[in-house]
């Protein structure tokens, strides 16, 4: 199984094209989409026999994790409105190519709306240990996952429960597998709860929920006490609110916290989906799209 993260991969492609993406809104919805195709039928010709199918790992509207904390993700739109690419386009052409690609192309499409596609690509890779096929017997061990994307919390994907020595990670970004020793992804997992991630607006445990909402610096998480978490976990924390900001952390960043009924939606929504692109649909798309230059390798797709 081959599990991309779809805005990650695309926009890692779409953003060598700084200078093509401030054309007009016609330009840049047909550089999107045909660099978007380009990248996933590159990733389809390169992994396909060794991994088999492709699925698509989509972000859902509404994020369980907001649910549990309001300020996830909140500087993101921000950071956003302070650059000079239309995002709002970017992101609503890569919306239309996601129902594009699930009704024409032969991938499966997996989109839930309390999901992200980090969540959806760490219960794949876990059901894919265990799913009915494997218990049955009707396969003789787990099949081989790719996982293509540049995020480094897929390191914890690497490790049981998710893997059995048989999950790959491959950076776009890096261009490289991803590769950690067991002891690496446990130190890197506590630091990662320890240290919070700026990025996804999660604080360090040192300091408060609206930390960066109120444009505020945080409490330093010096050397010695990320030295005391990794050796000790949350037994490192002095105080109740730390032990608190703890928990809000965990929760927010070990996928093994993914609530059951986000899980149980993520694996119904992926036997639900079947393939259903053919060459002649795929080929009506790219000509209808103006992705002509596509044609020649449509045996790729």
């Amino acid at each position: 199984m081959i599990l991309v993260d779809y805005s990650q991969v695309a926009l890692s492609a779409i953003l060598t094209f700084q200078r093509e993406l401030k054309g007009t809104e016609s330009e840049v919805k047909n550089l999107i989409r045909h660099v978007t195709l380009s990248t996933i039928k590159s990733y389809k010709k390169k992994y396909g026999r060794e991994y088999g199918e492709m699925v698509i790992a989509c972000d859902g509207r509404k994020y369980w994790r907001r649910e549990i904390f309001e300020h996830y993700k909140a500087s993101r739109k921000k950071n956003r409105e302070a650059s000079d690419l239309d995002w709002t386009l970017i992101f609503d052409t890569l919306t239309e190519m996601r129902e594009d690609l699930a009704k024409h192309f032969p991938y499966r499409v997996v989109h839930v709306d309390r999901a992200e596609a980090d969540d959806i690509i760490a219960v794949l890779t876990e059901w894919c240990q265990h799913n009915a096929l494997v218990q049955e017997g009707l396969m003789e061990e787990p099949q081989q996952v790719l996982i293509l994307s540049s995020d480094k919390d897929f390191k914890q994907l690497q490790l049981a429960p998710f893997s059995s020595n048989n999950v790959r990670q491959w950076s776009p970004m890096q261009k490289k597998y991803v590769t950690a020793s067991k002891q690496e992804i446990m130190d890197f997992t506590i630091e990662h709860i320890a240290k919070g991630d700026t990025g996804d607006g999660i604080p360090n445990v040192l300091s408060a929920d609206d930390v960066f909402a109120k444009g505020e610096r945080q409490k330093p998480v010096s050397a010695k006490r990320l030295a005391e978490f990794i050796e000790k976990g949350k037994d490192a924390c002095r105080n109740d609110e730390e032990k608190r900001n703890w928990d809000r952390n965990a929760r927010l960043v070990a996928f093994d916290n993914i609530p059951k009924d986000v899980k149980d939606e993520i694996v119904q929504a992926y036997l639900n989906t079947k393939p259903t692109g053919d060459k002649m649909a795929i080929m009506n798309y790219l000509i209808q799209n103006k992705c002509r230059l596509l044609l020649d390798e449509i045996e790729e797709f």
